[in-house]
């Protein structure tokens, strides 16, 4: 839970021009995605009652707001893209990078607040727990309730999502 909610309250530089924060962000991006493709192929859906989906898509949000308003010609961009295929374990190759990152950057364009938050309640619901275990994952559970294909910015995420599974299929 702590992850949620360092995840989800550090914000990631928006339009840096620094490589190394567009690789790192393509990175962190490109990991995410690949622990969400490999839930979704177990599931065969993104289950937003899942934490562990929940937490990766909190990740990948935060990853990609650096690509808000950047050309697909820059450096930021271009290393990001280096960084999905480098954070995916080749997952992402260089035939998809680009339009990975392009969906991506069309995503980051979208307000997924809502989703942030519902993920950062659902990690201090289970932090004032009182303390046990048991209590932490059913307060969690209980919050995540709250998160649905419905939810403002979810349903983009998720129709992004599908769309970059069909890409690595």
């Amino acid at each position: 839970m702590a992850v949620v909610m360092l995840t989800a309250s550090c914000g990631v530089a928006g339009g840096a021009s620094g490589s190394s924060v567009g690789s790192t962000n393509g990175q962190a991006s490109g990991a995410a995605l690949k622990n969400l493709y490999s839930q979704y192929k177990t599931d065969g859906k993104v289950d937003v009652s899942n934490i562990n989906n929940i937490i990766n898509i909190v990740s990948l949000v935060n990853g990609i707001q650096g690509l808000k308003g950047v050309d697909d010609k820059s450096a930021f961009y271009k290393d990001f893209a280096a960084g999905l295929i480098l954070g995916s374990d080749n997952l992402i190759n260089r035939s998809t990078s680009s339009m990975v990152t392009g969906a991506l950057s069309s995503l980051a364009g979208n307000n997924l607040s809502a989703l942030t938050s519902a993920a950062v309640n659902s990690a201090l619901n289970s932090a004032v727990s009182s303390g046990t275990v048991q209590n932490a994952a059913s307060s969690a559970s209980s919050a995540l309730n709250t998160i649905t294909e419905t939810t403002q910015g979810v349903t983009n995420t998720l129709s992004t999502l599908n769309t970059i599974f069909g890409m690595l299929k």
